[in-house]
């Protein structure tokens, strides 16, 4: 029994690993199988070792949230006329199920296997950086491809990964070895744990979301602040990399370069834009603006279609946001070619986009995932976790993290995860 019992483990850690390995690589097909193995396996444990299929702990009020919002994304099945669209959202939504039910339907991951976990996923992030850059490199160099081949999307479009997203899989794991730094345990030596923190800071910086740079330098100033504080020999490996990260940070914000041009380009544009009835296609829209713009096109479509309560469903949300943007002269991209100007772009709000699918019952679903995630990080009083959610919740406001697979596993599973930073 003892056998089997550590066969299993070694399996679902070994599962686990694939899972985040797939993610950092962006192997979409295979973080869901991996995922769902881990579920089945995690399953087959808890009925090994209790004789029941579901640990207790996996009747809380987290898994009740997510399933809520998933029962929302089921019920308009059965009203669709567009019956795959609907499918697709439902495909997408169910690891809405999958991923705390993989965490919390057995006891499995604790404080040492999450260290496991977390030194392979900072590993796995600083070889698929180097990756990304010596993919860019060869473009630079031998294709002749502008500098903007090294930032943003273009850095990470080799893997398929979207720049914001990757960006927050490389602050979960800066703050972690942040964290790992101020306690004095280190991935391998000294050295090599302030190289690796140094690298994601210059990596965020590359990514070049201007939402992470701000969290990722407010982390780094709140360390400095508590390893000050701290009289131990382990001060210098954080107290070096802050002051750095800091001076670095500040030199890149405040010169002319392709980061501070992101930054820069939200203080300019006119917001009387937002409010008029009719654009010109070559009308340019900045982030703010065209975050705003939704805000008043979600408010139309639900006025019009009498949808406040129950939404326009998820399968139809799109084409009436794609409706508004060709009726009100948006640029819609050529016909005859794959530039579809901006159709198909969603709210980038997930508020707003659980608003315009299932109307105030889904919003209200999202926020009870919300705040069920704030009420697991005031239990764990973790460090990391308090700085990985407060990101999270804020990057709602610009993007639909739930709309897509790796926003999903970001959202979900990686609080989870952090989680168990300080189990024991």
């Amino acid at each position: 029994m003892t056998e089997k019992k550590n066969l299993i483990n070694c399996l679902l850690l070994l599962l686990y690993g694939c899972f985040l390995a797939s993610v950092v690589c962006g192997f979409r097909a295979i973080s869901s199988i991996s995922i769902g193995l881990v579920l089945m396996t995690a399953i087959i444990k808890n009925r090994m070792e209790t004789g029941s299929w579901l640990h207790p702990a996996a009747r809380n009020r987290y898994v009740l949230a997510c399933s809520l919002f998933f029962l929302l994304q089921l019920i308009p099945l059965a009203f669709s006329d567009n019956f795959m669209a609907a499918w697709k959202h439902v495909q997408v939504k169910s690891a809405l199920l999958f991923l705390p039910l993989s965490v919390y339907c057995c006891p499995f991951i604790n404080k040492t296997r999450f260290r496991l976990l977390m030194t392979a996923t900072v590993f796995m992030l600083a070889l698929l950086l180097s990756w990304c850059l010596g993919v860019s490199f060869i473009k630079y160099q031998l294709h002749h491809a502008g500098t903007g081949i090294f930032f943003y999307h273009e850095l990470v479009a080799n893997l398929g990964h979207h720049a914001v997203q990757y960006a927050v899989l490389v602050y979960a794991g800066l703050i972690w070895l942040l964290q790992s730094g101020y306690e004095g345990r280190y991935l391998l030596n000294r050295n090599i744990h302030l190289l690796l923190m140094g690298y994601f800071i210059a990596g965020i910086l590359l990514l070049s979301s201007k939402l992470v740079i701000l969290f990722m330098v407010g982390s780094l100033a709140y360390y400095l602040f508590i390893t000050l504080k701290k009289n131990t020999n382990s001060w210098q490996v954080v107290f070096v990399i802050t002051i750095a990260g800091l001076l670095i940070s500040s030199i890149i914000l405040l010169t002319t370069n392709p980061i501070s041009r992101r930054f820069n380009e939200i203080m300019q544009g006119n917001m009387a834009l937002v409010q008029q009835t009719s654009f010109n296609p070559g009308d340019y829209f900045n982030g703010v603006q065209f975050r705003l713009l939704q805000w008043r096109f979600v408010k139309e479509i639900l006025q019009e279609n009498r949808a406040w309560i129950t939404g326009v469903s998820p399968a139809k949300a799109q084409s009436f946001l794609d409706q508004k943007y060709a009726a009100t002269h948006m640029y819609t991209g050529v016909a005859g070619t794959n530039d579809r100007g901006f159709l198909g772009y969603n709210t980038h709000n997930q508020f707003l986009e659980s608003l315009l699918q299932s109307g105030l019952i889904g919003l209200f679903c999202f926020l009870f995932i919300c705040f069920e995630t704030v009420r697991l990080t005031v239990r764990k009083n973790s460090r990391m976790l308090y700085a990985f959610v407060l990101l999270l919740l804020v990057y709602c406001f610009s993007e639909s993290v739930l709309e897509t697979q790796y926003g999903l596993i970001i959202f979900i599973f990686f609080p989870l995860l952090f989680s168990f930073a300080k189990a024991q």
